[in-house]
């Protein structure tokens, strides 16, 4: 535990307290996107509409913010770390690269707990939204345990070799998978055969998780199946790309 804190404490310092555009993509831009749908372009409705999407919105942007973290700023931090030959230095100390893996993971659901936080006040403050203290945890349970497919896959990007190609593919999975899975607007406005697509992606699962939970306080057994389906492929890809780098010699762990 003592070497974990350690390691916890060495990479907020470089990584986030550091990084302020880190900062600015996990939770300032999901918080600017919130009060800007909910107070500047929202277009008339009834009270129980508003409040409907005031509530769900909130949701999207939770869902959108760790998203960001893991596509974005995790795997490019995971990459860096490799490229600058961190990982092959810790291999050779005692305790090997897991301490720098769990580290790097307790961090991304940390800043995604800050955004539940960050979100859930402006929620309440602007907006107005109540939950109870039940309700709020559930939320945070939700979004923790609804991050761990986009986390696998930035994991599986920072296998890339260029900065420049992680970049790119980021840009390609994160905009399209928000828009698809109804993070941005309602899914229902898209075609239909776009709907099918994206109410099997990671992000519509845990959205819609959060959605009814916030509003009714249940919780779909088949967004909890696609999400632990997403989790099994991604851990199967993860693991694969782990052996080939080590084949390789990048040293990517050393042993999980």
């Amino acid at each position: 535990m003592k070497i974990l804190m350690t390691q916890l404490r060495f990479d907020a310092r470089r990584l986030i307290i550091r990084n302020a555009a880190f900062q600015f993509f996990a939770l300032v831009m999901p918080a600017a996107f919130y009060l800007l749908f909910t107070k500047v372009m929202v277009t008339g409705g009834t009270t129980a509409q508003i409040a409907f999407f005031n509530r769900s919105y909130m949701g999207s942007m939770i869902v959108y913010s760790g998203t960001i973290s893991a596509l974005f700023s995790i795997a490019q931090i995971l990459m860096h770390d490799r490229e600058r030959g961190l990982l092959r230095w810790l291999r050779l100390t005692p305790h090997g690269v897991v301490p720098y893996y769990r580290s790097i993971g307790i961090m991304s659901l940390g800043m995604n707990a800050l955004t539940v936080v960050i979100l859930g006040t402006l929620a309440v403050v602007f907006n107005h939204v109540d939950l109870t203290v039940f309700q709020w945890l559930g939320i945070l349970g939700i979004a923790l345990i609804g991050q761990l497919p986009t986390l696998l896959m930035g994991v599986g990007l920072s296998f890339l070799n260029r900065a420049e190609t992680l970049s790119v593919a980021s840009n390609l999975i994160i905009f399209p998978m928000a828009i698809i899975s109804g993070l941005w607007w309602p899914i229902n406005i898209l075609p239909s055969w776009l709907q099918a697509v994206g109410k099997r992606l990671p992000t519509y699962y845990v959205n819609d998780l959060l959605v009814n939970w916030g509003i009714h306080g249940t919780l779909k057994l088949i967004d909890l199946f696609g999400i632990g389906l997403w989790v099994c492929g991604l851990l199967v890809i993860v693991s694969w790309g782990i052996q080939r780098g080590l084949k390789r010699g990048h040293g990517v762990v050393d042993a999980l």
